[in-house]
């Protein structure tokens, strides 16, 4: 069992595909491409009955949170569930790595496991889906990340959709909805306490409109 916690700044943006090929081609130089290339990341997100996360985020409130399952490969035998909280312009990301085992028990409804994990983050996950927090929608997209030598992280995420068959997230066989255009891509610019002026020299002609891009929020405005 690991457990990190990630605390930092999170900007997103919407840009055409044709502008993230350009930005590569300038990242390549200053840049080291994470995972050796383009990766997928599929989640189920919970929320509470009345979706309460849901309709903060909705509402701009300054104070709000997301709790999700995540994998980044359906053979492989852990998952991360995380708490990402927002605290006004600042981000944090608490992961529980689990096995798949306990993660497809957690799908179904059984949550045991997390009360046998010995720290605090099992068991407020465990409170959480207590008191009603279900899966609400799958999202999955493309990913291609690049790290710095600090805590920088640009990822460029496309091909985002949704889905509601929960019992396939283990499988191949999810029926996906397509939620952006083949030409969207979302620019997301993470960083600690500070972003390094040579790679906000790079991204100022693609970052000129801050977006709150939610993929939760995009998922779950379709049903």
């Amino acid at each position: 069992m690991e457990i990190l916690k990630t605390f930092r700044h999170e900007y997103k943006y919407v840009i055409p595909y044709a502008d993230m090929l350009e930005l590569r081609n300038k990242l390549d130089e200053v840049l080291t491409l994470d995972q050796g290339g383009p990766y997928f990341v599929r989640s189920i997100y919970f929320d509470s009955p009345d979706d309460t996360d849901y309709y903060d985020k909705q509402g701009g409130e300054m104070i709000r949170k997301k709790l999700r399952l995540r994998i980044y490969d359906i053979h492989s035998d852990l998952a991360k569930i995380e708490i990402k909280g927002k605290y006004d312009y600042h981000q944090l990301k608490e992961s529980l790595v689990v096995n798949k085992t306990t993660a497809q028990k957690i799908i179904n409804g059984d949550y045991e496991d997390l009360l046998l994990m010995d720290n605090d983050l099992a068991k407020r996950i465990y409170v959480l889906l207590e008191n009603g927090y279900r899966p609400k929608i799958i999202i999955e997209y493309d990913r291609i990340a690049y790290i710095g030598t600090t805590t920088t992280r640009i990822t460029f995420d496309y091909n985002i959709k949704k889905s509601i068959d929960f019992d396939q997230f283990y499988t191949n066989d999810i029926n996906y909805i397509e939620l952006t255009n083949p030409t969207d891509v979302v620019l997301e610019v993470k960083f600690d306490r500070f972003l390094e002026p040579y790679i906000s020299k790079i991204l100022e002609k693609y970052t000129t409109r801050y977006q709150s891009v939610s993929k939760y929020v995009m998922g779950r405005n379709e049903y």
